[in-house]
């Protein structure tokens, strides 16, 4: 089993009604020693995920677009300012080994996928992992599974989805 050292997660920014979960992934993230990147959008930060990494001791970069009030995050955060939310979520994923998506909006989600796919999609060798949650990405797995599997075959080195957090980080240390 391999040793992940940075990790990109998407979540959602600003107040969310997965804080528990995104706490809980803050404390495991730093508990291994690993780098945290996320983006945030219009100021807003996924402020749990952080402040609970932090906590932890944990290290924690936020890349950023254009803000319209600037972005102010907690002391010990490394800011990346980037042209746009795009080239911000990008630059989060090339930082890092994995890609993990936690449960939150559709736009979440659609913004790992786009910058995943235009950070090189299954050839950039960052496997994603996605916490389903309250079947958070169940219509995900399904796709995954019966459509993308079909061009791809096994896709398990690509994607895995877990339940909870630390299977899911179990699941990633075996493909890094």
């Amino acid at each position: 089993m391999g040793r992940i050292t940075s990790v990109a997660i998407f979540a959602d920014c600003g107040a969310t009604a997965h804080q528990a979960l995104y706490r809980q992934a803050g404390e495991t993230i730093a508990r291994h020693g690993a780098h945290l990147h996320c983006a945030a959008r219009n100021g807003q930060w996924p402020r749990a995920l952080i402040d609970s990494a932090l906590a932890s001791g944990g290290r924690v970069t936020v890349a950023t677009g254009p803000a319209p009030r600037g972005l102010t995050v907690s002391q010990g955060v490394t800011v990346l300012n980037e042209a746009s939310d795009q080239a911000a979520a990008i630059r989060i994923i090339q930082a890092s080994q994995v890609v993990i998506g936690m449960p939150g909006g559709i736009d979440t989600a659609g913004a790992l996928y786009a910058a995943w796919a235009s950070a090189g999609g299954a050839q950039s060798n960052r496997p994603v992992g996605l916490l389903n949650h309250n079947r958070a990405f169940e219509v995900v797995k399904g796709f995954a599974g019966d459509v993308a599997s079909v061009g791809r075959g096994n896709i398990d080195g690509l994607i895995q989805v877990a339940e909870t957090f630390d299977d899911l980080w179990n699941r990633l240390s075996r493909l890094v």
